[in-house]
């Protein structure tokens, strides 16, 4: 009896200590065990960091600030937990003794069937051992079956110890590709464990940046809020003295009115007066300025507001259709408001029906706040103000059906009966400042988008700025307008058209640029062409002549080609100064010739304006500037 006392303290012992050793969180036994610094409470790794991620960075046990490179691995605590188990286990001796004894006689047995299976490698026929493989039946015989046996007769053998051998060998191949692979996931699982960490370390380190950064706004705001409260105070400090002052003087004037004898009143009248007029000519306090009371978020954007005036409004209610503000821009995104002002759907004829559309804007949908705000006429404090956030996509509207009742817009101010108006003003924001530069840069990216538009049929005639080789010109044959466009390439990257649909301009062994095969009116006209020092010459006949001779041949040459070879076109021998006065003066004809000769389409596609053309005669006399000596 005392044993068995004994033996229960023993155990009652060993599994409060056991209680020291299990999880907080799970209460089961520790696994991978780690120790809050604060408390000294033990916890699974799993648990306490499941805990810091999901709840709160607290302890579960004390609530002190905890993170996860703030705990402590209990390496001992394992050995512990084992010892413990070990102690629990030899405590029952009997029970142990009768389960070892109940698991003992089933592994004997499966241990006697093995061995019978092992030692059952013989022939049930002739007893013999089995030594064959029958490479046909695929079984194992004996010598004596395939000697004798009528059914093994003409049969392929092999020694049962190659085949034994070789079926290893593959069975343990395959263990090799299964234990690659095992290994292959553990460090798969490995790397993710990696990663979850990795993701946890990179969410708290945001966090932490945003306290930081939330706690410095704070703090801006406390700076804020005592200046203000510091101005107010010096304004309160200064009224404060001056009332005591006057009060002084109130009650001193008023004591001497009660308490003096007239003849004494009267002779120190003048000097009552000269009390008070000194007290009004030193007020110490000045009317106070106001001071804000709203502080400026680093958080939430300002909102951005536009006033609507609906005027007509009564003839706007019998038509019944919605009405429509001017656009507001907030950072890209275009908002309107839309009123119906005799009501929509339902609540047509009692309620003005108020709505925020977004005409433009980011593709996804996102939140915005509004706010829509009905002005009194009079009095802005009685102004009506709705105030709400919605999910926005392009072309989709919020708002409010009810906004107010049509029978009490005259009567309670908000109708102006004078001019038959009704004002409205609207604001939006985004959530955030980080929504606000995406909008931005939404919209940057659209303005790009459309400047690349319209400045990209102009790249043949800007490109060689970029250069300062001699450009080459190179006209291709288009086979779906039926045009020929001309491309300007540089003379060390543009390789030589290889069909005869391509004429490629080239320099002569001068060094100076070949002319393109033109009209030969047009290089006659230009080499004939005589333009004094004084600017005065036949440039009008000549480019008559370009006008009348070039329309074919617009057909199958580029503006640019063209351009270009007006300058090339030159005789070498023209004075300097009489070729670029030439050219200058062409520069206005020519606008008016390209602009009849190409197509329209074809005109679109360029959008050469006078400055553009100005700017690509310039290319064709750089070159000439090699031989104007």
């Amino acid at each position: 009896m005392a044993h068995q006392q004994q033996r229960l303290q023993q155990e009652t012992g060993v599994e409060s200590i056991a209680e020291v050793f299990r999880c907080v969180i799970c209460m089961e036994k520790l696994r991978d065990a780690h120790l809050c610094p604060h408390c000294s409470k033990l916890c699974c790794f799993v648990c306490i960091r499941r805990w810091l991620t999901e709840q709160r960075p607290q302890c579960p046990h004390c609530r002190a600030t905890l993170h996860l490179n703030d705990l402590v691995n209990c390496r001992w605590a394992e050995e512990v937990t084992q010892q413990l188990d070990s102690l629990q286990l030899s405590g029952p001796a009997h029970a142990v003794s009768s389960s070892s004894n109940s698991v003992a006689k089933p592994l004997e047995k499966v241990g006697n069937d093995a061995g019978s299976c092992r030692s059952d490698d013989s022939c049930r026929t002739h007893n013999e051992k089995l030594s064959v493989f029958c490479w046909n039946c695929s079984i194992c015989i004996c010598h004596q079956c395939a000697l004798w046996e009528i059914g093994h007769q003409g049969h392929e053998f092999r020694p049962i110890e190659q085949v034994y051998a070789n079926h290893v060998t593959q069975v343990k191949d395959e263990m090799t590709s299964i234990r690659r692979r095992l290994h292959e996931l553990h460090v798969m699982r490995q790397e993710v464990e990696r990663n979850v960490a990795a993701v946890h370390a990179a969410k708290y380190e945001r966090v932490h940046e945003i306290r930081t950064a939330v706690e410095q706004m704070i703090q801006r705001l406390d700076t804020q809020l005592k200046t203000k409260q510091r101005f107010l105070t010096q304004q309160s400090a200064l009224i404060s003295k001056e009332t005591e002052h006057l009060e002084h003087v109130v009650q001193s004037v008023e004591r001497k009115l009660q308490q003096s004898p007239k003849s004494e009143l009267i002779r120190h009248t003048q000097d009552l007066l000269k009390l008070i007029s000194d007290t009004q000519a030193k007020q110490i306090a000045r009317a106070p300025s106001p001071v804000h009371a709203d502080f400026l978020s680093e958080i939430v954007p300002p909102y951005d507001s536009s006033l609507f005036c609906i005027r007509s409004y009564s003839w706007l209610k019998l038509r019944g259709d919605p009405v429509y503000s001017n656009p507001l821009t907030v950072g890209g995104l275009t908002w309107r408001l839309k009123v119906y002002p005799d009501g929509n759907g339902v609540v047509r004829g009692n309620y003005l029906s108020v709505f925020l559309e977004l005409s433009s804007g980011f593709i996804e949908k996102s939140k915005y706040e509004y706010r829509v705000e009905m002005v009194h006429k009079t009095d802005a404090n009685k102004n009506i103000v709705r105030e709400f956030s919605s999910e926005f996509e392009v072309e989709e509207c919020w708002g409010y059906n009810r906004f107010y009742r049509l029978d009490l817009l005259a009567a309670e101010g908000y109708l102006n009966p004078e001019n038959d108006s009704l004002m409205l003003r609207f604001h939006v924001r985004p959530p955030s400042f980080f929504q606000k530069c995406r909008d931005q840069q939404w919209y940057i990216n659209q303005l790009e988008q459309l400047h690349s538009q319209r400045t990209h049929p102009m790249s043949a005639v800007l490109s060689p700025l970029e250069g300062s080789q001699v450009p080459t010109l190179v006209s291709s044959t288009s086979n779906v307008s039926g045009h020929h466009h001309g491309e300007l390439h540089t003379c060390g990257t543009s390789s030589p058209p290889s069909s005869s649909s391509a004429t490629e301009l080239t320099t002569d062994e001068g060094g100076t640029p070949a002319s393109p095969p033109l009209p030969m009116a047009i290089r006659s006209s230009l080499a004939t062409a005589s333009v004094d020092r004084k600017g005065e010459g036949r440039d009008t006949d000549v480019a008559v002549v370009i006008a009348n001779e070039t329309q074919s041949h617009a057909r199958h040459s580029s503006p640019t080609l063209i351009i270009a070879s007006l300058g090339w076109g030159i005789p070498k021998d023209t004075p300097w100064p009489l070729q670029v006065a030439m050219l200058q003066r062409l520069a206005g004809q020519l606008v008016k010739v390209l602009t009849r000769v190409f197509s329209i389409s074809y005109s679109r596609r360029i959008e050469m304006d006078k400055c553009h053309l100005r700017q690509a005669l310039r290319l064709t006399i750089s070159p000439l500037s090699d031989v104007k000596d």
